[in-house]
């Protein structure tokens, strides 16, 4: 542990009239040698960005001993002085011990990953349990609409997605005795390279993997040699990684996985011709125009020889994932499909969706642009439904939000020949917008009192093209139906004209 460099940063939070106190603390150190001849000595002054929303980002470039004493006096008085300012602390004493590795998978299930590109790293963790700057941290993330400032990034840490662990001080070692790449090429290989200031023999085993549309097509044990081990692979692959492990106790010190690029198609042209400025006087309008010229054209592809037996697995691995997600979300009741021939079974699991949560008294909001808006031929089919819809909220309040006015007088004349125990508990209103009187929104949705369910399409194109129920326990399209409904009725202040529709 001799020999290294760390970067100390701190986000703290200054509230008016108030200590600053900590957001997040990470301490990322690693060997001075590591960084390459042109890096110099770090000069161990403070500098700071100020962030807005009374934030404040400090950052410290010194050595892995001057960061150890700051460590152990925040431990010892709760306080780090910067300057004239003492930033508070309140963490507990005993830390977490933990690793970070490597992983450029998107959407990766890893709790956290290494806040080195090049290597794993040992974590050392003290975590604060302090309810205030969590909360505070969880409404700038709101205000900010999940668009953190970029300056925030030289955090070293994603806090934006990480709010469990606001208030904490992280330190991060790099595992930089060795660093090691996993690439695969176009000719079936994967290349291991290996790079270390010294290397003893026997000193790391790895374990090198791959696979190909789910199915495992490598995991062998390499030997740990200095430059790049080369491995023949008889497939296709789509994911790729490595785990380096210490032989003296076993641990795993690096790991790595990716998904290669599997195809690339890069298209170049060169145009030439004359280029025409168009100049129109009186309105000082000017304009460029290229008329068509040579193009010269070339085109540089790779992969344009893999097997056609990779290809047709991969495509069926991919139906294999749509089927087998559909049914988990079939399973779970959170997506159901019904085909155009199957209206009378669609109309059945829609009002028994509506008699759900009999016992509840909160609203119900039904909205569809077009649920006034009903052809002809649809009429008879649709009128069925929505008596349907009607008796099965009886007793809950129903609110229908549309956005087309019926085009014919139908409407008006059936909707005032329904009985009054029928209709009593439903509302409906037209949603226009305030200068063109066109569509005040757009989305299908059903909102029930525990969950919403977005609906692919309006009631008049269920018979022509099917429809999809998709449950989400997210409660965006309450927000906004509940956005819509309080606007005022008749209002000329807001962005929507709002119609009642008696």
């Amino acid at each position: 542990m001799k020999d290294r460099t760390a970067r100390m940063t701190v986000l703290t939070w200054h509230a008016p009239d108030a200590q600053p106190r900590n957001l997040f603390t990470l301490i990322r150190h690693r060997r001075q040698d590591a960084l390459g001849p042109w890096a110099g000595e770090p000069d161990e002054t403070w500098s700071s960005i100020d962030l807005g929303h009374e934030l404040r980002l400090f950052f410290l470039d010194a050595s892995w001993e001057c960061c150890q004493t700051l460590v152990g006096q925040i431990l010892d008085s709760g306080t780090l002085g910067i300057d004239d300012l003492e930033i508070q602390y309140a963490l507990e004493p005993i830390p977490r011990h933990h690793w970070a590795y490597r992983d450029d998978r998107p959407l990766a299930d890893a709790s956290m990953r290494s806040p080195f590109s090049r290597h794993s790293a040992y974590i050392i963790e003290y975590w604060s349990f302090t309810a205030e700057p969590r909360k505070h941290w969880l409404e700038i993330i709101e205000s900010l609409q999940s668009q953190a400032s970029p300056q925030l990034a030289r955090l070293g840490f994603p806090l934006d997605r990480r709010p469990d662990r606001v208030g904490n001080l992280m330190i991060a070692a790099a595992q930089d005795a060795i660093a090691c790449d996993l690439a695969a090429n176009r000719n079936r290989t994967l290349r291991l390279h290996v790079d270390a200031k010294e290397l003893l023999p026997e000193a790391y085993r790895a374990t090198v993997w791959a696979s190909h549309s789910g199915d495992e097509v490598l995991r062998r044990e390499v030997p740990v040699a200095l430059g790049q081990t080369v491995i023949k692979l008889a497939s296709d692959v789509d994911h790729i990684g490595f785990a380096i492990f210490r032989t003296a106790d076993g641990q795993c010190v690096d790991l790595m996985e990716a998904f290669p690029l599997m195809e690339v198609d890069v298209r170049m042209e060169i145009k030439s011709g004359p280029t025409l400025h168009l100049c129109e006087r009186k309105s000082s309008f000017t304009h460029e125009v290229n008329p068509s010229g040579f193009v010269s054209t070339v085109n540089v592809q790779a992969d344009q020889d893999s097997a056609e037996l990779d290809r047709g697995i991969r495509r069926r691995w991919l139906d294999r994932q749509v089927y087998e997600r559909e049914n988990i979300a079939h399973r779970e009741g959170n997506l159901v499909r019904f085909r155009p021939a199957e209206f009378e079974r669609a109309i059945q699991h829609f009002t028994c969706l509506l008699r759900q949560d009999a016992d509840q008294t909160v609203p119900i909001y039904l909205a569809d642009p077009y649920f006034m808006d009903i052809p002809a031929p649809e009429r008879d089919n649709l009128k069925k439904l929505y008596l349907d819809i009607f008796a099965a909220t009886n007793g809950r309040p129903l609110r229908i939000l549309c956005a087309k006015e019926a085009k014919v007088t139908w409407w008006s004349t059936w909707w005032s020949n329904l009985p009054n125990q029928l209709t009593s508990h439903v509302n409906i209103r037209v949603f226009l917008e305030q200068t063109s009187r066109g569509s005040g929104f757009h989305d299908r949705y059903l909102i029930m009192p525990k969950r919403e369910i977005v609906i692919t399409h309006s009631f008049n194109g269920w018979h022509k093209e099917g429809i999809t129920f998709s449950s989400h326990p997210y409660g965006v399209y309450r927000a906004e139906a509940e956005k819509l409904w309080s606007m005022g009725i008749g209002s000329k202040n807001t962005d929507c004209f709002v119609k009642e529709i008696a």
